[in-house]
């Protein structure tokens, strides 16, 4: 988030001028306070009084609300929000500090219901970017707030398809950017809409073809995996810059000599993190790129064993004896989401199963969702009160 030197509204005690003999906090004081409270509390205050509200609702603060909660070790302001499968008109939300504790115990979440189907096109600082399936439509929404922006049409037919797409927020110009790749009858468009300046931008198309459909943001940029030759083992993270609108490339890790199976691309701990499967070791390996565009940054931050699952009528997940493994399903892909201060990491499977590996016992859980329906992709969302009406 940008740095500023906005002043900000002097505070005022709650309980005004009518009791001096009551102790008063230091208005610098209140305001560290009020920074580590939950979104939700601090909509309840802004009726405390006339400086608390004008405080909570001045877009700095959110700034810096929105800082102290992302470096939060204990993951108190982050859920994980999806698509419900077979309902396009709900989204769910699940605590991820939930989801880190008691893992024999179901998760709990809530859902949104939604007036219009909806599809989540990405997540930053709080903010969700949605696309209305029927209106061909985006929009901004925070779910903490509940404040939407304006819809801005994609121009899209009905027919069309949205294959490729990132969301996240340029720092240079403060603004929130979304790109899509739209395919339909004619040539396939590649453009970027700035929301705020509610506009669209034209770019050229992908200098190679991604092999998943989101793209990653960390620092600026959004990103994907590519294939940059016909060689299985031939990968690269194809970038693009929110401020200048311009593609780039960052080279994956060596994986050791290893050959690099499967990548997936995803961040961790702010840092664009890559897991690719280990076909002489039979397991995953996660590495972390701690300087962003810097091939020598990567750093091995630790192998998950080959895990493998059964489906049954509960959809749940379980350990299959070496001798039995025959008739499992294998794990195409396995999607890091986030990772808690010790070292226990939460990943994605295939089939949006939510399993925990600790990597200083070597445990794994797996994290039961009470849940009707299935879940689409999984998104990290942070609580915050960032305005998507900007």
């Amino acid at each position: 988030m940008p740095e500023t030197n906005a002043k900000r509204p002097k505070l005022l005690s709650p309980v005004g001028d009518e009791s001096p003999s009551l102790p008063v906090l230091p208005h610098e004081l209140i305001l560290e306070i009020l920074l580590r409270v939950p979104v939700r509390s601090l909509l309840r205050f802004r009726c405390v009084c006339k400086s608390w509200k004008t405080l909570i609702s001045d877009p700095q603060f959110a700034k810096d609300h929105l800082r102290a909660s992302t470096a939060d070790p204990n993951m108190t302001h982050q859920r994980i929000v999806s698509s419900v499968l077979g309902n396009h008109f709900k989204i769910a939300s699940f605590s991820v500090q939930s989801l880190f504790q008691n893992p024999s115990t179901p998760a709990e979440g809530r859902c949104f219901r939604m007036r219009r189907r909806n599809q989540i096109l990405g997540s930053c600082n709080g903010l969700l970017c949605m696309f209305d399936v029927y209106k061909r439509c985006v929009r901004l929404w925070n779910p903490s707030t509940r404040l939407k922006s304006k819809r801005l049409s994609t121009g899209a037919s009905s027919g069309a398809e949205i294959t490729y797409h990132g969301f996240g927020y340029d720092h240079l110009n403060d603004k929130y950017k979304l790109l899509v790749v739209v395919e339909d009858i004619g040539p396939t468009v590649t453009k970027i809409c700035t929301f705020g300046a509610n506009s669209w931008t034209v770019l050229q198309n992908f200098p190679c073809q991604p092999t998943g459909w989101r793209g990653k943001f960390v620092g600026g940029t959004l990103n994907w995996i590519a294939k940059r030759g016909v060689s299985d083992d031939q990968w690269v993270i194809v970038s693009l810059d929110l401020g200048t609108e311009t593609y780039g490339e960052v080279l994956l890790p060596d994986g050791d000599g290893h050959k690099i199976g499967n990548p997936v691309l995803d961040v961790l701990q702010n840092c664009l993190c890559v897991c690719f499967f280990d076909s002489n070791n039979a397991h995953w390996v996660v590495w972390l790129m701690k300087e962003y565009g810097v091939q020598k940054s990567w750093t091995k931050l630790m192998t998950i064993p080959h895990v493998v699952e059964v489906e049954d009528i509960m959809t749940d997940l379980v350990m299959i004896p070496e001798d039995q493994r025959g008739i499992c399903k294998w794990y195409h892909s396995l999607d890091p989401l986030c990772i808690s201060e010790n070292g226990v990491v939460l990943v994605r499977t295939k089939f949006s199963k939510l399993v925990l590996y600790n990597p200083n016992d070597g445990r794994l859980d797996y994290r039961r969702i009470r849940q009707t329906l299935g879940l689409g992709y999984l998104y990290i969302y942070h609580q915050s009160l960032v305005s998507p009406r900007r």
